[in-house]
C-alpha cells in the first residue's frame, strides 16, 4: 500500500496538522504579505512535507514502490521550496503557477492512492478523491488566473492549507493514545 495512506504516530500528525494550520491561518489572517514572505512561508511547508515524505521512506516495511512514490514526492517538494528561494524576484503570477502546478501534482497523487486504496477494498477511498480533486480544482484555478496576485493567492492558499491542517489535528485528537493516526483523507 502506498505510505501516504498508511498511518502515522499521533505527534507526527499532529505537527503536520499544527505546522499546515498555522501557515493557513498566516496566509488568512494577514492578505496583504508581501511576496518574498509567500514565497518563504511556502518553502517552510514544502521543506516540511519533504522531510515527512523523507522520514517515511526510511521507515520499516516499504515496499520498493512505495518508496519510489516518496522519493518523488521529496523531489518534488523540494524542487518547489528552492526554485520558490532562488528566485525571490519573481512576480506573483509565477509563484502562483508553481503553486498550482504543485496543488495538481498533489491531487492526481491523492487520487492514484484512492484507486489503490479502492482496488484493496480499503475503505474511506472517497474522502481520498475529494481531497485530491479540491487540490486539483484548486490548482487549476491558480494556474488559470495566475495574475490574481498575491492577495488572493494567499486567501486561495491559505484556506487549502487551513483545511489540511484541520483535518491532520482532528485525526491526531480523536485517535486512541498510543495509536497511530490514519490519513484523514483515506479514515473510513
Amino acid at each position: 500500500m502506498f505510505s501516504f495512506l498508511q498511518p502515522m504516530s499521533r505527534g507526527h500528525a499532529a505537527l503536520r496538522g499544527v505546522i499546515a494550520f498555522a501557515l493557513g491561518v498566516v496566509f488568512l489572517v494577514w492578505p496583504n504579505i508581501t511576496i518574498g514572505t509567500a514565497l518563504v512561508l511556502f518553502a517552510i511547508f514544502c521543506f516540511m512535507d519533504a522531510f515527512a515524505a523523507l522520514a517515511r521512506l526510511f521507515s520499516s516495511g516499504r515496499g520498493a514502490g512505495d518508496r519510489i512514490l516518496q522519493i518523488l514526492r521529496t523531489a518534488i517538494d523540494v524542487g518547489a521550496a528552492i526554485v520558490a528561494i532562488a528566485y525571490p524576484g519573481m512576480t506573483a503570477q509565477v509563484l502562483t503557477i508553481i503553486i498550482g502546478i504543485y496543488a495538481i501534482v498533489i491531487g492526481v497523487s491523492e487520487l492514484a492512492g484512492s484507486s489503490a486504496l479502492s482496488r484493496l477494498g480499503g475503505g474511506g477511498a472517497g474522502w481520498l478523491v475529494v481531497g485530491g480533486l479540491l487540490s486539483i480544482v484548486a490548482g487549476v484555478l491558480l494556474i488559470v488566473w495566475p495574475n490574481i496576485g498575491a492577495v488572493t493567492l494567499a486567501i486561495v492558499f491559505g484556506a487549502y492549507l487551513t483545511v489540511y491542517g484541520l483535518m491532520w489535528l482532528i485525526s491526531a485528537m480523536s485517535a486512541p493514545k498510543g495509536s497511530s493516526v490514519p490519513n484523514p483523507l483515506a479514515a473510513p
